[in-house]
This record gives structure tokens, C-alpha cells and sequence, in this order.
């Protein structure tokens, strides 16, 4: 027995989604009967608010489809599926049950209905409650996206030890919803750890523990990243008591109040946010006293708190009701961890439905198959069958993400060369006092004042707007998509977060955090490490050495020598200046006032001119083309090593699959170093 399968989705038109938000759930199995019509109205208003809070996100809800909380909770993810079908029928892939499984089917079922213990002491008993379960499981399974069995890794140190095969993988189930959930639904009774109610590996109050406090991101024994910050998330407590007589004396669900965000405290503590705190960015507008002292930042604060008012109204408008002072800090904290996502999204919907879709549809198109042609080198037989669909979300999100990439790039970068050209007519405005005698003084003061106004606007439009770290987050966020892709055709279990961005978290946490919601997908069969190899260091070289590159590299060197003579002859127009002025008095004013004001203009020019290429990163960026092809190039010179050495065919796959790993961790610090070096804001937040 094992669940249905769902049919593939569409391959042939691009989702309208790049990545989704990853909200899990944990709860007890024995809910107290009083408290589940109120539990199941406080999940459903939870979902509701989350999917409300990311209205251009994909909404992927992870339950193990456990009796009690986890089967409670997938009723009313399907109930709010079925809601979303019925008022927008193309968005019916915006919300989604995935199924993650800690162990196959046949055993889950087995451990559900209380193990080989419970066998042996009651057979008959033990088969129904096995049966009924299963039926339990397909019932909610069938309306399910995906039904997986999760992949094998070692359980983190920070879990409780486990002490059956059972616990292992309960552990392992843990540490997977804790890494890849920005949201954990905690469906439980408040109280910590009891001799009656141990902490058990797997269970509710172990998650709920493990991520306030930190997840330990890798137990890979070829891991390095010793130091890496554990991966913290956000939990939301929706309170129920055990049907058991521990409860006794505890007070209701009604009488608790509704969901509440919970926060970790010190010594293990767990504390509540029960409306959103005034230090929380955008929830208070900036003062006078704040615009003097920074404009910038404070600009920045009065757009992040209009767009909070703005998200309030919004929300509140699509449901119909005001959003109480606990239900408004869930929203602050759900749009906090997702607004970056939820941008990149609503770009890319933009992108498919604007005058270029069907060319940006062919990139994505385009994109995908060469990815999938890399793999599949001449003289190799086809691709197996189960690569493309255990790839596809990650091959989806690549591709979107890497044009979007470029779209940002392309669009900052006009901002810039607008910045630019304000500055030339400020600096040009002397010499344009020469075109009329009579009115010089006024064309003078006008041009100033025109370029001197536009730079700023444009640089403050700039700032605010912050594409140039859209740029930088996207390309880092489409980096590691790659290099996990080439990783899970290789069969590596190694995650590409447990060695990206870790150290960088305060401003770019959310490439990591989007890579991990990414990544609840299929396990992929692995393909030979040494084609894979192959295939990524052709595939990159190609690239590398290619003719955008070669264009690149002659524009900047052009770029350079025409700011640096402009320069130079705003510093020759300076000496002829001032050699005049020593030898002739003012004598020349004609002339004179012609030198000065080619020294202004030459000088403005240039500046601006060197400025722009600096802002572009063109310099920085072919340096590091440089060294990953250095980096590439030995690494082939590295794998025809190992084919060219002796040994057995066994031995030359394990040494390529420790040349693709740590291929992929150097290519990945290298972009990391890059990417911490130019970061300098995050995304906008308001989605702008």
C-alpha cells in the first residue's frame, strides 16, 4: 500500500510562481476533544492571515499527516485550497499540502498505530488501528501536491538523542521541517519537559525547542563550516490540551485566547508576542528629530511604514474583519520573513504577463533545456526519466530567477546612467553660458539647478529602490540553485545552505532561507559523479570564455581609458587655465572662462563617467570571471587526472564525487565573499 501519486503539473507553460514560503506544522496526536473545534477555526484563520499576508506567493504547507494536529491541519489547508480554487481557478497551485514522510509508508503506518510493541500485545487491535490510519492518510494524501520520503542525512547534534531507529527518523523529520520552514504551526499545550511528558526526539516540544533555538545546519562529515550559524525560525502557537489526565487543570483553547508568536528566550524559555512591538521596523513612523539627522534612513523608515499601514489595509480589506493586536504581529512577522520572496514572485508575474512574456517565456524555456543538455554530454545515453521531475521546482526557480537577475541589473543600471547624466549637465552648465551672451547667466543657473536637482532625486531614487542589491541577490540566489542541482544529480545529500551566505545572515539570510524552501522536493536519483562533473565544468567554461564576457571585458577597458583621458584633460584645461592667468592677467577672459569651463565639464564628465563603470561592478565582476575560470580549469585538469589514473571504476567515481563537492564549496565561497563584499541593503521590504 502506499498514498496516490499526483499527476505532474504542466510543464509546458512556465509556473507563475519562483519560489514558494514554507510553512510546517507539529502537534500533539491526542488533542483534548473540547479544544479541536476551536483549534481547527485558529488554524484556519493562521492560514488564512499567512496566505493573505503573501498574496503573490506559492504557500507550501508541510505536515507528516500524523494523527491528530497534523490530520486537523490538513483539513484546513485543503478547505483554504478549495476557497482560493473557487475565487481565482489559476491560482489553484498558490496553496499546497506536501508530505513529507520520516521513513516509508508500510513503516509509518506500523509506528502510527503504536509499533511492534503494540503488535505484540494486541494483534487484532494493533491491524485496525494500522488500517485505519492508512485510510486516514490517503483520504488527506490524495489532495496533497507531493508525498515524499525524505532524504537521509546525519541527525544534528542539537536534537534530542534518539534511541530506536523510530526516533532517528522522527529525529531526522525534525531537523528537516526545521531547516526548511520559515513558519512552524505549533499545535500544543505550552508545557515544557515533564517526567510524564519527556522531550522525545521528533516530537512537539523538540521542534519547537530546536528551531527558536537553532537548528545545527550540517551533520555532513565532509563539512567544514563548523561555525556556521544555526538556522533560527519562527514559530506560532495555537494552544490545545492533551486528552490525557496531565491536562487536568489547564485552562481551555477558548479560554487561552487564539494563536500567539512565540520567541526564544534565555535558558530555554519561551516567551509571546501578543501585538507587534514598537522596535520593530516600520511599525512606528520616523519623527522630525530622525529626518534631520538622517534623511536617507529615514525616508527608508516612513516608506517601510506606510507600506506596513498599506499591508494592514490590505489584509484586513480581503478579509472582511479587523485584524486583532495578536493576528497583526503574525502578519508583521509572516510578510517579514517572506517579503523578499513574495517580491520576487510578483516580478515574475509581472515579467509573464508584460509585452516581452512570450520572449521571457522562451529564456525560462531556453535556460532550462540547457541546463538539462549539460548533463546529457554527446555519446551518453539519455537522461533518466525521474532527473527532470525531481528537478523541476528547482529548475523552475533557477531559471526565473537567473532572468530576473538580469532584468535587475539592466534596470539599476539605467538609474545610474541617468545618475550620470545629471551630473554631466551640472558640470557642463559653465560652458553652456556660452551659447547666448545675453542670457548666459540664466541658462547657467538653469542647467545647474536642473542636473544638481535630477542627480539627487535619482540617487535617493536609487537608494530607495535598492535594485542594485536586487541584483546581487537574485545572482547569489540562482548561484545556489545551480550548484544544488548539479549536487542532487550527482546523489550528494549535502545541502548547498550548509556552506552559503552562513556567516553573511543579517542582511542576505534570506537567500539561504529561500534556497531551503526551495529544496522541499523529490530526492533525485543520482547520475554518475564524473559526468556530472563533466557536464557543470564544460557548461561553465563555456560560458566563462564566451563572447558576452570577451564584449564585457572590452567595454570596461574602454569605459576606463575614456574617464581617465577625460580626466586628464580636465587637469591639462586646469594648467592652461591657470598659465594663462599667470602670464597675460585677464587679458584672455574670453578664452580663460572657455578653459574653465572645459576644465568643468571634462572633469565632470570623466568622474561621472568612472563613477558609472564603478557602480556597474564591471571591473570586480570580470576579476571574479577570472578567477572562477582558473578555479573551473583546474578542476578539469583535476578530473582528467582522475580518469587518466589507475584504479577501479568505483574508485574514480568516489574521488569525482569529492572533486564535485568540493568544486561546489569553492565556487560557492567565492560567490558568497563577492556577494557580502557589495551587499549593502537588503531587498525593499515594502515591495518596491
Amino acid at each position: 500500500m502506499s498514498p496516490a501519486a499526483m499527476p505532474p503539473a504542466d510543464e509546458g507553460a512556465p509556473s507563475p510562481y519562483a519560489l514558494p514560503f514554507v510553512v510546517a506544522l507539529t502537534g500533539h496526536r491526542d488533542l483534548h476533544p473540547d479544544d479541536v473545534p476551536v483549534v481547527a477555526a485558529q488554524l484556519f484563520e493562521a492560514i488564512e492571515l499567512i496566505a493573505a499576508a503573501l498574496p503573490h506567493s506559492p504557500i507550501h504547507f508541510l505536515s507528516a499527516l500524523a494523527d491528530g494536529a497534523d490530520q486537523l491541519f490538513a483539513e484546513q489547508v485543503l478547505k483554504l485550497q478549495r476557497q482560493c480554487a473557487l475565487a481565482a481557478p489559476q491560482a489553484r497551485r498558490r496553496i499546497e499540502l506536501i508530505v513529507p514522510l520520516p521513513m516509508p509508508f508500510d513503516d509509518y503506518c506500523v509506528e502510527q498505530a503504536g509499533g511492534a510493541a503494540a503488535r505484540q500485545r494486541d494483534p487484532l487491535r494493533f491491524e485496525a488501528d494500522r488500517q485505519a490510519f492508512a485510510a486516514r492518510f490517503l483520504r488527506y494524501s490524495a489532495g496533497a501536491g507531493q508525498v515524499f520520503e525524505i532524504p537521509k542525512a546525519p541527525p544534528a547534534g542539537v536534537l534530542a538523542a534518539p534511541r530506536t531507529p523510530a526516533q532517528a527518523a522522527y529525529a531526522q523529520l525534525t531537523r528537516y521541517l526545521g531547516i526548511h520552514a520559515q513558519l512552524l504551526i505549533a499545535v500544543w499545550d505550552g508545557q515544557g519537559e515533564t517526567a510524564r511528558h519527556p522531550r522525545r526526539p521528533g516530537g512537539t516540544l523538540d521542534l519547537v525547542q530546536t528551531l527558536l533555538h537553532g537548528v545545527e545546519r550540517s551533520g555532513h562529515p565532509r563539512s567544514s563550516n563548523r561555525f556556521a550559524a544555526p538556522a533560527h525560525g519562527t514559530v506560532l502557537h495555537v494552544y490545545s490540551r492533551r486528552a490525557q489526565e496531565s491536562s487536568a487543570g489547564l485552562p481551555s483553547a477558548q479560554a487561552a485566547g487564539g494563536f500567539r508568536l512565540a520567541h526564544g528566550e534565555q535558558a530555554g524559555a519561551i516567551g509571546h508576542w501578543d501585538a507587534p512591538q514598537p522596535g520593530w521596523p516600520g511599525v512606528r513612523a520616523p519623527g522630525a528629530g530622525q529626518f534631520l539627522r538622517s534623511p536617507v534612513r529615514a525616508c527608508e523608515r516612513w516608506a517601510a511604514h506606510r507600506a506596513w499601514r498599506a499591508l494592514v489595509a490590505r489584509v484586513e480589506h480581503r478579509l472582511g474583519r479587523r485584524c486583532a493586536p495578536r493576528a497583526l504581529a503574525v502578519l508583521y512577522q509572516v510578510h517579514a520573513d517572506g517579503r523578499e520572496i513574495d517580491t520576487l514572485n510578483l516580478l515574475h508575474q509581472r515579467a509573464l504577463a508584460g509585452h516581452d512574456a512570450a520572449a521571457y517565456a522562451d529564456s525560462l524555456r531556453a535556460a532550462g533545456h540547457g541546463y538539462l543538455a549539460s548533463l546529457a554530454l554527446p555519446g551518453v545515453a539519455a537522461l533518466p526519466a525521474g532527473i527532470g521531475l525531481g528537478l523541476g521546482p528547482l529548475l523552475r526557480a533557477f531559471c526565473a530567477v537567473d532572468v530576473l537577475a538580469e532584468r535587475s541589473k539592466r534596470y539599476w543600471s539605467y538609474r545610474w546612467r541617468l545618475l550620470a547624466s545629471a551630473a554631466v549637465l551640472a558640470a557642463s552648465s559653465s560652458s553652456l553660458r556660452l551659447l547666448s551672451p545675453a542670457h548666459g547667466d540664466l541658462i547657467e543657473s538653469m542647467a545647474f539647478a536642473a542636473g544638481a536637482c535630477g542627480a539627487v532625486a535619482i540617487y535617493l531614487w536609487v537608494v530607495l529602490s535598492r535594485q542594485r542589491n536586487a541584483y546581487l541577490d537574485y545572482r547569489a540566489l540562482a548561484e545556489g540553485l545551480r550548484f544544488q542541482m548539479y549536487w542532487l544529480c550527482a546523489g550528494e545529500p549535502a545541502l548547498v545552505t550548509d556552506h552559503y551566505v552562513q556567516k553573511y545572515s543579517g542582511d542576505i539570510g534570506w537567500v539561504r532561507h529561500a534556497l531551503d524552501a526551495c529544496l522541499v522536493v523529490h530526492p533525485v536519483s543520482g547520475l554518475p559523479a564524473r559526468r556530472v562533473v563533466q557536464g557543470w565544468i564544460a557548461d561553465q567554461l563555456a560560458y566563462l570564455n564566451g563572447n558576452g564576457n570577451r564584449r564585457r571585458r572590452r567595454r570596461h577597458t574602454r569605459s576606463v581609458a575614456i574617464g581617465n583621458d577625460l580626466l586628464l584633460s580636465g587637469l591639462l584645461c586646469a594648467a592652461a587655465a591657470l598659465t594663462l592667468v599667470l602670464t597675460s592677467g585677464r587679458s584672455y577672459a574670453s578664452l580663460l572662462a572657455l578653459l574653465l569651463s572645459g576644465m568643468k565639464l571634462a572633469t565632470g564628465v570623466g568622474a561621472a563617467w568612472l563613477s558609472l563603470n564603478n557602480k556597474m561592478g564591471h571591473g570586480e565582476t570580470l576579476a571574479q570571471a577570472d578567477q572562477l575560470r582558473g578555479l573551473y580549469g583546474r578542476a578539469r585538469l583535476a578530473l582528467e587526472q582522475i580518469e587518466a589514473g589507475e584504479g577501479s571504476t568505483a574508485e574514480k567515481e568516489r574521488h569525482a564525487r569529492d572533486l564535485l563537492f568540493a568544486l561546489g564549496k569553492a565556487v560557492l565561497e567565492e560567490n558568497a565573499g563577492w556577494l557580502a563584499a557589495h551587499q549593502q541593503r537588503r531587498l525593499s521590504w515594502h515591495g518596491k
